[in-house]
């Protein structure tokens, strides 16, 4: 049998800005895997996370913005960890959709 073929992403406490994780909350753990779509040239309402985010782009190229302006473009195969808390929006410049 051959073993699976495994790349670390992300390994970090901080989101794509730089600003450190919250921590766990207290009780029982629960993890939600969403996959996204941004059309060309769409941009996602302002909007806030309450708990840890993190994806993988599959294809395009969207542009996440912070309510402070801070913003980074993420491009195929690269990790997402989303901002916790921190008013942000997703727009894709692009002329293909953006997935996650």
């Amino acid at each position: 049998m051959t073993d699976p073929e495994v790349t670390r992403l992300a390994d970090t406490s901080e989101s794509w800005d730089g600003a450190q994780l919250p921590a766990y909350p207290a009780g029982t753990p629960r993890v939600t895997v969403l996959r996204g779509v941004i059309p060309p040239g769409a941009k996602m309402a302002m909007h806030r996370r309450a708990v840890l985010n993190a994806g993988v782009m599959l294809r395009g190229e969207p542009t996440v913005i912070s309510e402070t302006g801070a913003e980074r473009t993420f491009r195929a195969g690269e990790a997402l960890v989303e901002l916790v808390g921190i008013p942000h929006c997703g727009e894709n410049r692009g002329f293909g959709a953006a997935e996650w």
